[in-house]
């Protein structure tokens, strides 16, 4: 019995993480810390060592954020991380939640970054549209995932794309200026985008320094 009920707490517990890690982090990530690592390394600027310290930074955001009522229905804070930059993206209805959120990004180790992009809703209500709106901003990434990844002059997984209310927001590293364009020449053409807000830097950025 004992057994059993500790069984259950592990289980609960790695269902827990995975939940965080999926809540709070771009798919890219996600996907390269679990399957195909070394294949993926050939084309990043990112190590394997970098991509789980930005893991490990933003399940622990990602828990602050669950605590104290960043990540509902009501006020939705999402998490992005690229080598202790982050990038919160999402809407609040309360403009204290949006200063918060900052608040508990410093609190983790190995921050080095905070970028703000928390849209507030200041009719502090929920509506039907904020349904809909979700599904399209999901889709929209989704599609500019796709053209990142058929480019053929873009080094797709040094790229993480976010999208709230029709706003696409990148984050990453670029190997030079001509990448960097293209990337946002390439999410500004997708059908539905209003706008593309750039948060990537170049290879020899000296915010890219340990």
């Amino acid at each position: 019995m004992i057994n059993l009920i500790l069984k259950n707490k592990i289980i609960y517990k790695l269902y827990l993480f995975i939940f965080i890690i999926f809540a709070t982090t771009s798919c890219v990530e996600t996907i390269v810390i679990t399957s195909g690592v070394g294949a993926g390394l050939a084309y990043r600027e990112k190590s394997v060592d970098d991509t789980r310290s930005d893991l490990k930074i933003a399940t622990k955001i990602g828990f602050k954020f669950i605590k104290n009522g960043l990540k509902n229905i009501g006020n939705s804070v999402d998490i992005t991380v690229n080598e202790g930059r982050v990038m919160l993206t999402g809407i609040v209805r309360d403009p204290n939640k949006a200063k918060l959120a900052q608040d508990l990004c410093w609190q983790v180790k190995d921050v080095n970054e905070v970028i703000d992009e928390i849209k507030i809703d200041e009719t502090g209500k929920l509506k039907i549209k904020d349904f809909s709106s979700a599904l399209f901003d999901y889709l929209l990434t989704t599609e500019i995932e796709t053209k990142f990844a058929l480019a053929k002059d873009l080094r797709t997984l040094n790229y993480q794309i976010t999208t709230v209310d029709n706003d696409v927001y990148l984050l990453g590293v670029a190997i030079n200026e001509k990448e960097m364009n293209r990337a946002i020449a390439i999410a500004s053409k997708v059908r539905g985008v209003s706008k593309v807000v750039n948060h990537v830097i170049l290879a020899d950025d000296s915010r890219r320094a340990k």
